[in-house]
């Protein structure tokens, strides 16, 4: 595609261009307005060597203001007839479409006058290299949304550390799949074509702490289409709280409001007496708000698997093609995660309506119970599974990971080189702790282990047992927000390198595996 020139052909009907090839009748006297003087005169004439040289032009098909995505093709014929050119084209197999508003974001980099010509049907001829361009637009947001949604895929899973664009590709993804024009950007509309869970669903619910009296705190619910269809017209309270007591505690309850615009919490003591209006964690508010989207997604799976639409108790979710779920609750102690996700991966498998799922995660844990419990190192290219990486200048890499029975493991490979850094930079936070505990914890697994901790130095168990007590300190599930871990002070930070040290100098598996993964990227 490369070339130092192209059409930019802009029409005022989003539905002008239909179908990936056919024809279009284009003003005449629109045919190279903002096109530079000496491109004009070698255009306009649209003799025979004229019409060969712009039919090998990549070209940009675009509508005015963006209203649909832009699409990349070639024009394969020109005919003139009275007033009009009879422009025949092609859209591109092998290149996705560019999301609305790429366009107006780049327009230095493709020479477009901005605004005027985004207001204006018109065909220009213009200098500038496109393929630099589509290579940026790759390595974009927006860019890899488009490949998540080209993969057309039942499940893809993606790994990516906070701060790598999970919550901005999940709404990327939104807005390419169903964009909306409402003010209120966190509606939702069960009609429309995705379910998404990330950050925002989180927004949704905020505490009213009661600073007054300091008695009556509870947790408000901003009221939208997604809280008022769940909890009061499919009545799904029940069964939400039902799935946070068994991944918290059945003795902690949450209790609505009759209008479902507030929840209060209290907790059971042993005599049989409650603390009503307490405050809970911040991993339990994530859960139970988790606990509210899964309750939905157990119906909509439930009602989706009756092939004849006609059987369905509602035809709210007839339209629905896609759930985004970015890191569902990663405050859980481990045992519950790996309930939770078990779960998760069981409810994907029972879905038979074509439904696609999203799922990215900064959690190594989650991440591999996903991995193994969809059986996704066997399924080749049938699910997808991805590396997201945020690269120095400001770019996004999707690596595809299609994993052999280990394959995963790459994973975990960047995870240590996280660490390192961290170690060389003396930046060690708590969270270093628990990737250090995931990468014991991966190799007393593939050793035969029955316990990470024997993989910690130390000739006696106590001496194992100080440096377990250590991480775990760090890593372990708290219940109450007042109880947050400090941070580490140096000599702990000392105890994070001399740990991954001993990992990889006493088991020559990490290296061996360092050479395996290097050999198959």
């Amino acid at each position: 595609m490369s070339n130092k020139l192209y059409n930019l052909i802009m029409d005022a009907d989003p539905e002008f261009w239909s179908g990936n090839a056919g024809y279009i009748d284009f003003p005449r006297n629109r045919f190279l307005e903002y096109t530079a003087d000496h491109l004009k005169n070698k255009f306009q004439s649209l003799g025979k060597n004229a019409i060969s040289e712009i039919k090998n032009l990549p070209t940009l098909f675009a509508t005015e203001h963006e209203y649909t995505e832009t699409r990349i093709g070639k024009i394969t014929n020109i005919e003139t007839i009275p007033r009009n050119l009879r422009i025949y084209y092609q859209f591109s197999e092998d290149h996705y479409p560019l999301t609305k508003g790429v366009l107006q974001q780049n327009w230095q980099n493709l020479n477009i006058n901005k605004p005027l010509e985004f207001y204006r049907t018109h065909w220009a001829i213009k200098e500038a290299d496109i393929s630099i361009f589509y290579n940026e637009y790759l390595r974009s947001i927006p860019g890899i949304a488009q490949k998540l949604k080209a993969a057309d895929k039942k499940v893809q899973l993606i790994y990516a550390f906070n701060g790598s664009g999970k919550t901005r590709l999940s709404r990327e993804f939104k807005n390419l799949i169903a964009s909306k024009t409402e003010k209120d950007e966190e509606a939702e509309d069960f009609s429309t074509k995705i379910l998404y869970y990330n950050a925002f669903t989180e927004d949704l619910f905020y505490w009213d702490n009661d600073l007054e009296n300091d008695a009556e705190r509870k947790l408000k619910i901003q009221p939208n289409a997604y809280t008022h269809w769940i909890l009061k017209e499919q009545g799904q309270d029940q069964n939400a709280i039902d799935h946070f007591q068994h991944y918290t505690s059945s003795k902690l309850t949450p209790y609505f409001s009759a209008d479902f615009s507030e929840v209060r919490f209290a907790f059971a003591r042993g005599n049989e007496e409650q603390v009503e209006n307490i405050k809970i964690s911040k991993g339990e508010e994530s859960n139970f708000i988790w606990s509210i989207f899964y309750s939905l997604l157990e119906q909509i799976v439930a009602v989706l698997n009756f092939p004849d639409i006609s059987d369905r108790e509602t035809d709210r979710y007839d339209q629905l093609e896609y759930v985004f779920i970015d890191d569902p609750v990663s405050s859980l102690d481990e045992n519950h995660l790996i309930d939770l996700t078990v779960n998760l991966a069981e409810l994907i498998r029972s879905s038979e309506s074509g439904l696609k799922f999203i799922i990215t995660t900064h959690n190594p844990l989650f991440y591999n119970v996903l991995h193994n419990e969809l059986d996704l190192k066997t399924r080749g290219k049938k699910e997808g599974c991805y590396l997201l990486e945020k690269l120095e200048d400001g770019t996004y890499n999707l690596n595809v990971k299609y994993g052999d029975s280990n394959k995963s493991f790459s994973y975990h490979l960047h995870i240590k080189k996280i660490i390192e850094k961290a170690i060389a930079d003396n930046q060690i936070e708590k969270f270093h702790f628990t990737l250090l505990r995931n990468l014991y914890e991966k190799t007393a697994s593939f050793l035969g282990y029955s316990k990470w901790s024997d993989l910690l130095p130390g000739d006696q168990p106590d001496d194992r047992k100080a440096y377990y007590n250590r991480i775990i300190q760090f890593t372990s599930h708290r219940t109450l927000s007042s109880e947050e871990v400090r941070n580490p002070t140096e000599p702990e930070k000392q105890t994070v390198k001399f740990l991954l040290k001993n990992l990889i100098d006493n088991y020559g598996y990490w290296s061996k595996q360092e050479d395996k993964n290097a050999g198959t990227n």
